[in-house]
């Protein structure tokens, strides 16, 4: 299962996200696959972060 929450706060939005895995490889060794999943999910927040940053300054350098 996968879900990505996107909520707008004030200043900006705030995003949560959830998922799980299941199968042989993940039932075999939980913390090295869950620590798999958070350097994923880590990866995309981060890219998610960086280009909302770049965009909102370069619509700001438009106006």
């Amino acid at each position: 299962m996968r879900a990505w929450t996107f909520a707008k706060v004030p200043g900006g939005v705030l995003v949560s996200t959830e998922e799980t895995h299941t199968g042989p490889q993940v039932d075999t060794d939980v913390p090295t696959a869950t620590g798999i999943l958070r350097q994923g999910l880590d990866a995309w927040l981060d890219a998610l972060k960086a280009t909302a940053e770049q965009r909102a300054q370069e619509a700001s350098g438009r106006r």
